[in-house]
């Protein structure tokens, strides 16, 4: 019981601020303090202070204020980053513990095979990026930004074992299709419609006999412009139709055509629709085949960190979290 409660006084004992006096009756100076308690873990304001100093939101914030800037406008701009990096610092806790929890854990082995891509990034070595780390301020020496590295490879870890995400099949060819609308094969057609007066039997009727006597001419060889004319309607026939532009299985019969084919009539809408095809444009992007597996890259990305977010937000749900900033 006696060690229970000298270890619960020493746990006391760090939840306080470090202080020193600088001489006596002076005003104490605080060296270190606690700004933030994750479950039985703390976050010291020094340790909160090194990541600001070198995250990347600290220099973007600084380099957009004016060169005549404040010093309290900087310190604000500061302390608003300080206020997301402590969030991140949280998160990491919080990823740790899960790595404890379920025996996650990364080895100096597994910092040295990550470092040659790193350096790579970089057009470095991996003796040339220490070099660099090691003169410059971010970092305090190599085996702090080596632990950096190591915190990094975890949260990847436990979120790839921990969260759930998945890209199908569909939704790459779908995302393949909206990136290239614009750019797909293209069919250059003449299209002449006809409408029938009412949904009664006797004016689709109608309507499917004139499109089919229109198709007949088609086929005889006379110009669309003309045929459409001579009918009374507009002569200006020609269109191009791209992928996902009319209804799937008009659209193969479409693309499947030769130039000079003729399709329909075809029921669409209100009536009946003739095409006479010109030409095929050939697309000017990859096919599917050749970029799948970038597209299916770029998705699981997007899908890894929406998923990395959402057990951040269970994790801290779940959390006694104390901030003191």
């Amino acid at each position: 019981m006696r060690r229970l409660a000298r270890l619960g006084a020493l746990l006391g004992l760090m939840l306080l601020p470090v202080t020193v006096s600088a001489a006596p009756g002076s005003s104490r100076v605080v060296l270190d303090r606690v700004v933030a308690v994750v479950g039985d873990q703390i976050i010291l304001w020094s340790e909160l202070s090194r990541q600001t100093d070198r995250h990347p939101l600290l220099q973007e914030a600084l380099s957009q204020l004016p060169a005549n800037a404040s010093a309290e406008l900087v310190e604000q701009k500061r302390r608003d980053v300080e206020s997301q990096v402590l969030d991140e610092l949280i998160d990491l806790e919080l990823l740790r513990a899960e790595g404890r929890r379920f025996e996650i854990r990364v080895t100096e082995q597994d910092v040295d095979q990550a470092l040659p891509n790193v350096a790579a990034q970089y057009g470095l070595t991996v003796a040339e990026l220490r070099a660099q780390v090691e003169a410059s301020e971010e970092y305090a020496s190599w085996a702090e930004y080596r632990a950096d590295m190591r915190d990094q490879i975890l949260q990847y870890r436990v979120t790839q074992m921990l969260a759930t995400w998945s890209v199908s099949e569909a939704q790459v060819r779908e995302h393949y299709r909206k990136m290239t609308r614009d750019e797909s094969a293209k069919v250059r057609v003449h299209q002449l419609t006809f409408a029938a007066q009412s949904q009664d039997s006797e004016d689709r009727d109608r309507a499917f006999a004139q499109a089919q006597a229109v198709a007949r001419r088609l086929r005889q060889g006379e110009e669309p412009s003309e045929v459409a004319e001579a009918i009374g309607l507009d002569p200006d026939t020609e269109t191009t139709i791209g992928r996902g532009d009319i209804a799937p299985s008009l659209e193969e019969s479409i693309f499947s055509a030769q130039a000079g084919a003729v399709v329909g009539p075809t029921a669409s809408g209100q009536g009946y629709v003739v095409f006479k095809v010109v030409e095929h444009v050939e697309s000017a992007a990859l096919d599917y085949e050749a970029a799948k597996d970038r597209i299916r890259e770029q998705l699981e990305a997007q899908a890894f960190y929406k998923a990395e977010q959402e057990l951040r937000r269970q994790l801290r749900a779940k959390a006694h979290i104390d901030i003191r900033l």
